[in-house]
């Protein structure tokens, strides 16, 4: 009779324990998965799909069914957005989780913005259809394609005046990314300038143009100009190492002109956990050179004490140094 009593309450106990853990184990990703494709058929007769589904339970959330997923028009992929949801309960409420309460967004409301996105997307690329053959929006870069090579006034020109179109439509096209423009000619397919745009009072402007690491010749380009550095390092500045760490401004006056902006790291500098941590990157070198004839002009150390300045220290010093020199930035 004991055995038997003991029998039931360990039955019951373990039966808590289940119970208890469920709450806190979650819905399985099979029937999350099939939770999800059951709501987006009832809700979208199946016009939407989904990929990338993960288990989102973090301390933040607490909540051990809640998944991260990406929902995408099937037959326009470019319709998409990413988001969370707690797929235990999607079928009977489809507000999002990780949005304010007082907000009440749903899944619609993220279909619906992506949908004016891509409108809006299709219609700056139709606004420059006959200038720009190509326009590709990434999730951080705009690629345009112009599959010709272009004389550095046109380019200017252009390049102004789709910004202005972007700001025309600035709520509609804002991802949380700061975008940036990858622009392709004839002769580098597949890069040849950078220029990133920053966000100020809800537009975005121009940052300086940069040299993309895939224009044609930039690997014998680099490897030109950090010879020349480590040559002129070696007497003067022997404690001088070249880091991976490099930015190379292009003259927007002739797309051709630029400035190797080099980080230089202290090898004397030496962290061992001992004592408080110091920045080995001290050291700044620009090269300025010539990207068509891979004529190198003159390089010379900007500063050995660059781990002492902030960013934008650093950057005020760089482009002053670059514009002096004839480097036209803006």
């Amino acid at each position: 009779m004991k055995i038997t009593i003991l029998s039931v309450i360990c039955i019951l106990i373990v039966l808590l324990i289940v119970v208890g853990c469920a709450n806190y184990i979650g819905i399985p990703k099979k029937k999350a998965a099939q939770n999800l494709g059951d709501y987006l058929q009832k809700k979208y007769d199946g016009k939407l799909g989904f990929s990338d589904l993960t288990l989102f339970f973090n301390a933040a959330t607490m909540d051990p069914n809640m998944y991260g997923m990406l929902i995408y028009d099937k037959a326009i992929p470019e319709i998409a957005f990413y988001t969370h949801l707690n797929l235990k309960h999607i079928l009977e409420n489809d507000t999002l989780p990780m949005y304010p309460t007082s907000d009440n967004m749903t899944v619609d409301d993220l279909y619906k913005s992506a949908v004016e996105q891509y409108e809006t997307r299709q219609a700056v690329i139709a606004d420059f259809k006959t200038e720009i053959p190509e326009i590709t929006f990434a999730t951080e870069t705009i690629e345009l394609n112009f599959n010709s090579d272009l004389k550095p006034e046109v380019l200017d020109d252009i390049v102004t005046r789709f910004i202005d179109r972007l700001n025309q439509s600035f709520e509609a096209l804002n991802t949380g990314y700061q975008f940036r423009l990858l622009i392709k000619t004839a002769s580098h397919p597949d890069g040849f300038i950078i220029i990133p745009l920053d966000i100020e009072d809800s537009k975005r402007i121009q940052n300086p143009m940069v040299l993309s690491e895939k224009a044609a010749g930039f690997e014998n380009l680099k490897t030109m100009i950090l010879k020349h550095i480590h040559a002129k390092l070696e007497t003067p500045y022997p404690y001088f190492k070249t880091t991976e760490n490099s930015k190379i401004y292009m003259d927007k006056s002739t797309l051709s002109r630029g400035a190797w902006i080099q980080y230089l790291e202290d090898k004397r500098i030496v962290n061992n956990g001992n004592g408080k941590w110091r920045n080995p990157q001290t050291g700044l070198y620009v090269v300025y050179f010539d990207l068509d004839t891979k004529f190198i002009y003159r390089g010379e150390l900007l500063t050995d004490e660059n781990d002492t300045t902030s960013y934008r220290e650093e950057l005020r010093q760089i482009i002053s140094t670059i514009e002096a020199e004839g480097i036209r930035t803006k």
